[in-house]
């Protein structure tokens, strides 16, 4: 059997810190199949709990959703003017949203306003204090607390641009990127620019874009005995049967 090494490093390596003093309440709408799209790239069921969120950065230039799993990333650019802030959104509230052809379009975030994400208690400092997040979709509305952890770190993981030089990719991997291009609306799979052994890209349109690692596998190059056998009796039986003709055609 070939030996393949699933997924290589992870993501991880790089990470961006969520629990900064964030004071801002906020209220933001993302278009639902953008949400679903970057909800197929987080984890699920993962010990590393926050990858089984989304998250989420804002700012004057607008907002930045991620989904990750450690393996493959995703990023989407949503238009707007925010409070600076950042935030993991937990996978009870992501799992809320289902893409759909009669689904709605949007999905409303409300982020409850906190005094600080850090507080003194006693000899204790740096104490994380989630804020509420309350997710809107249609008739659906529920409630949960942000997380706190360390998630990817998008801007390092993003390639400007790839070699070109073949890798090979974990066919489920390539199956999300093709899923998400079909909710982003698009007919046709946008495919992945291959970057040996550093992170392929995927720019499925102007606002969403996946990186997807490769594996390590070392496939066979020659095919087994018997299909050799059988490739070399099909010639055989092909010069044969040319002979055969060619003689009949003389006869005639």
């Amino acid at each position: 059997m070939n030996k393949v090494v699933r997924g290589g490093p992870t993501f991880l390596a790089t990470v961006s810190q969520t629990n900064q003093i964030k004071e801002n309440k906020m209220n933001i709408k993302i278009k639902a199949d953008i949400f679903a799209a970057a909800s197929l790239f987080r984890g699920i069921n993962d010990v590393r709990y926050y990858l089984n969120g989304l998250y989420l950065e804002t700012g004057k230039s607008g907002a930045r959703l991620v989904g990750c799993d450690g393996h493959q990333l995703a990023v989407a650019k949503i238009e707007g003017e925010f409070p600076v802030s950042s935030i993991i959104i937990p996978g009870s509230l992501v799992a809320a949203v289902k893409s759909k052809a009669k689904s709605p379009q949007f999905v409303t975030l409300d982020f409850a306003k906190g005094n600080k994400q850090y507080k003194d208690q006693g000899n204790v400092k740096g104490m994380f204090v989630p804020r509420d997040i309350t997710l809107s979709y249609g008739e659906t509305t529920t409630t949960a607390k942000e997380l706190d952890g360390k998630y990817p770190d998008y801007r390092r993981v993003v390639p400007d641009k790839t070699d070109g030089t073949v890798a090979q990719y974990d066919p489920r991997f390539v199956n999300r990127i093709d899923k998400a291009c079909s909710i982003l609306g698009h007919k046709l799979f946008a495919g992945i620019a291959h970057n040996g052994d550093k992170s392929g890209l995927s720019v499925i349109d102007e606002g969403f874009v996946v990186v997807t690692m490769s594996i390590r596998i070392d496939p066979k190059k020659e095919s087994p005995a018997w299909v050799n056998e059988l490739t070399q009796m099909a010639r055989k039986s092909a010069v044969q049967t040319k002979l055969t003709n060619k003689l009949a055609g003389e006869a005639a």
